[in-house]
């Protein structure tokens, strides 16, 4: 007869139980599946092709993935309490001071952003290059001329 081999794994205690049984029902959940249908091949086909996120449009553009242009860059003008920075991208807009806006830009120059302190200063505006600034109109609100930053 052998002796008895002393196991290395402490006994399970009443704090362990419930961890245990959740990793059970874990892993039983995993190795059933959840097609939605009990048959066979009925989830989806290997291939079939995988769905492709398309960007949301917000004022008849797609932030971000629009084609470049002329006014996408870093603007900025003033400086201290007096600073603006405006930036544009293939559609997407930015406005990080004063206040903190985002929006969109279409290929016309019409800027439309949404400001998180509620300003309606520079919401909506035109914008236009002048002789290498960048010049923004805010309909009910100032006229912002901006140099482009390099980098």
């Amino acid at each position: 007869m052998r002796p008895a081999v002393p196991t290395l794994r402490p006994p399970l205690t009443a704090p362990c139980l419930p961890l245990a049984v959740l990793l059970a029902v874990l892993l039983a959940a995993s190795l059933a599946g959840c097609s939605g249908s009990d048959e066979p091949g009925a989830g989806p086909s290997p291939s079939a092709p995988a769905a492709r996120p398309t960007q949301p449009v917000l004022n008849g553009v797609r932030p971000g993935a629009e084609k470049k242009s002329q006014l996408d860059g870093t603007w900025t003008a003033g400086s201290g309490s007096r600073r603006v920075a405006l930036f544009l991208y293939r559609g997407a807009a930015a406005l990080n001071a004063p206040g903190f806006c985002t929006g969109t830009v279409d290929a016309q120059g019409r800027v439309k952003l949404s400001c998180a302190n509620g300003s309606r200063d520079r919401t909506d505006g035109r914008a236009a290059l002048r002789s290498e600034k960048l010049v923004v109109t805010w309909t009910g609100g100032p006229k912002d001329v901006l140099r482009r930053r390099a980098g």
